[in-house]
């Protein structure tokens, strides 16, 4: 009996459409694309929102509103790296020469309270024993320095990275109506087999993927909002570089919390002591308090709906299997894969269609 490709193809129609479109996720991720792709998405997804609204609003053109929306984007994110860029650069250098310095003074604490309590030898020598920087970071303190300077010589890349993914979304939403009904014309092309068996997953992926990232950057820009006027007040510094750590770590749901704190409560005990750790401490449980009870119910609870611990499962295996993607993306990917895949029920509410008004 002869093997006919193009029957089995046909016959496992569905399992090769969909292993086509994850060999090329993975080509994208491995040749570098993926990030690209994901800030052209997220700048798609949040844009296109405010543009429709905008239009929805007024009789001026999508053009038009397309237009103003980027100016004022590139006009505010231009002046946020021309003054924050160079200070950060500074403060995040001078932090790194001096994390030895910091990291000896907790030692010489911890040394002086098992002296003091005994019965505390045993617990600090354990605590002692993983706050070194080769335990924290996994490298030395030269190679910790080497690899801040590296990062820093490739700032220019990532900007141009960015911008890059600005516009090509523009250029997206610049002509979206016509690129919207192009898409759905492919149901009547050679391709209506990959659109039947794609389109309505891919554009349910994207609407849980996009609101659940856009939520969880509403929830990062609050909580560095708030941090910033608790560090100003308790006098707590380099204010540019921990706020930065703030909202990078605030992209991570639950566990972003832990990884943030500890800077700050290392700074503020270096600064004044245990006093200032003490007031440093209910800074960010102050911060995270107004999270848990007014942010995330609003925002969060809408898109997850799932238990922090299951969050925190989720992030730490992400990062196991896939990195840094696997931590920022896990949980939206994980809230889609069992709502949509194995429930079969939607994963976020919309009342309304944000496409239905992008055509103004």
């Amino acid at each position: 009996m002869n093997f006919d490709i193009l029957q089995f193809i046909r016959a496992n129609k569905v399992l090769f459409i969909w292993g086509l479109f994850f060999a090329l996720v993975y080509l994208a991720r491995m040749y570098g694309l993926f990030g690209l792709v994901f800030i052209t998405f997220i700048l798609c997804f949040t844009f296109n929102n405010v543009i429709a609204w905008l239009c929805s609003r007024t009789r001026i053109p999508r053009v038009l509103w397309t237009i103003t929306v980027y100016v004022v984007f590139l006009a505010v994110i231009l002046t946020i790296l021309s003054f924050v860029l160079p200070k950060l650069v500074f403060e995040t250098t001078a932090f790194v020469r001096k994390l030895p310095e910091m990291m000896g003074k907790v030692s010489q604490f911890l040394d002086k309270t098992a002296v003091q309590s005994p019965d505390m030898a045993a617990p600090v020598s354990r605590i002692k024993k993983y706050l070194s920087v080769e335990s924290i970071v996994g490298l030395d303190l030269e190679g910790l320095f080497n690899v801040v300077m590296t990062w820093f010589n490739q700032i220019t890349s990532y900007v141009s990275y960015f911008l890059l993914g600005t516009l090509f979304s523009f250029l997206i939403l610049l002509d979206f109506p016509k690129l919207r009904r192009q898409t759905q014309a492919l149901r009547h092309s050679r391709l209506r087999d990959f659109h039947a068996v794609m389109a309505d997953s891919v554009a349910q992926f994207a609407l849980t993927v996009g609101t659940a990232f856009q939520a969880q950057m509403l929830i990062a820009l609050a909580n560095t909002l708030l941090t910033a006027v608790g560090l100003w007040v308790l006098g707590i510094h380099p204010i540019v570089l921990l706020c930065s750590v703030v909202f990078c770590c605030g992209l991570i749901p639950v566990l972003g919390v832990f990884i943030s704190s500890v800077p700050i409560l290392l700074v503020a005990f270096n600064i004044d002591g245990l006093p200032l750790v003490f007031w440093g401490l209910c800074m960010v449980v102050l911060v995270h308090l107004f999270e848990a009870y007014i942010l995330n119910p609003r925002i969060i609870s809408v898109v997850f709906k799932i238990s922090p611990l299951l969050i925190l499962i989720i992030v730490y295996l992400g990062h196991v299997f896939f990195g840094l993607w696997g931590m920022l993306l896990g949980v939206p990917v994980s809230v889609f894969i069992y709502r949509h895949v194995i429930v079969g029920s939607g994963a976020v509410e919309v009342a309304e269609d944000p496409d239905a008004k992008a055509e103004c």
